[in-house]
């Protein structure tokens, strides 16, 4: 592989591994086993049974992001073994917690109990409601906003491109923006698989809580720059990751000006460290002179 500035950029859940290639790299799947049998024993027994053929967890919220964290960290080490070593990094969503463990912040074990304590105050927080996400793709966000102006209770909480958003909200309201969205002429647009509206301001509160645990952790300044999804700037110091990962939960963001900033940063690679396409299938919008990789075509090069 070429010497290029390298983003490594991790998504935030998993959503099927039938396309996953990574076990193909040498000593990948060894080491994951390994943070496996660690995670099982810091916040899940049930993890040390996973196994990506079973296509275990991708109905169970804490565990599937439980095991995209453990994947971005794997892949990630796996690849600095063998010489690859990241630029920069970002994370899509709730993918901060590997990129700030790749990125010497956080250890794997804190980035575990972040996940669980972040999920906690979520759950405490939605329990009296039914909420979600939504992805709309083929309208401008002028129309999706024309749509929300009679559902107050939803938000466009990110952008992958120019007519592709990501809404958050209560769940009957999204089935209504959805409804409204296919009137439109939207060539896509349907519930995600999962009941929680990140990036909401929704989850205001249980940021809020969250916040008591983030501020008792002892975070180390990056020692690989890690660009922010909510604002684009790189982040620095201790306390500028404590603001980002209690901001993550209820912020609106946006990918594609992350991937834009990257770009113009000149990142000429970016590889996804994940066991799906999820995050290259999103960049196909963007024009540059770049390369995004998944493992898959890792695996190959």
């Amino acid at each position: 592989m070429p010497e290029t500035a390298t983003a490594f950029v991790f998504p935030a859940f998993v959503r099927d591994y039938h396309n996953d290639k990574s076990p193909q790299i040498d000593s990948f799947y060894s080491h994951f086993q390994h943070l496996l049998k660690r995670a099982s024993r810091i916040v899940d027994p049930d993890l040390l049974y996973f196994h990506p053929k079973n296509q275990d967890f991708l109905d169970h919220e804490l565990r599937t992001q439980y095991v995209a964290f453990i994947y971005g960290c794997a892949i990630s080490d796996i690849l600095q073994q063998k010489g690859i070593h990241p630029t920069l990094l970002s994370g899509y969503s709730m993918g901060i917690y590997a990129a700030l463990v790749q990125g010497g912040a956080i250890s794997f074990e804190q980035g575990l109990m972040l996940i669980l304590h972040a999920f906690q105050e979520i759950s405490y927080t939605t329990m009296t409601g039914r909420f979600g996400m939504a992805g709309i793709i083929g309208l401008s966000e002028n129309d999706i906003q024309t749509i929300l102006e009679s559902l107050p209770e939803v938000e466009i909480t990110n952008r992958n491109s120019s007519y592709s958003f990501v809404l958050s909200g209560r769940q009957q309201d999204l089935e209504q923006a959805i409804d409204a969205a296919h009137a439109e002429g939207a060539f896509h647009a349907r519930m995600l698989n999962v009941t929680v509206p990140y990036h909401s301001h929704l989850l205001k509160s249980a940021a809020l809580q969250f916040a008591k645990f983030v501020y008792t952790l002892d975070i180390r300044s990056l020692t690989v720059p890690l660009i922010s999804v909510l604002n684009q700037e790189i982040l620095n110091s201790p306390e500028d990751v404590k603001t980002e990962l209690v901001e993550n939960l209820y912020k609106h963001f946006n990918w594609f000006a992350t991937q834009l900033k990257m770009l113009e940063m000149g990142i000429g690679l970016f590889i996804e460290c994940g066991p799906g396409k999820s995050l290259k299938k999103n960049a196909r919008f963007i024009a540059g002179e770049y390369r995004f990789l998944s493992m898959d075509e890792v695996v190959n090069h």
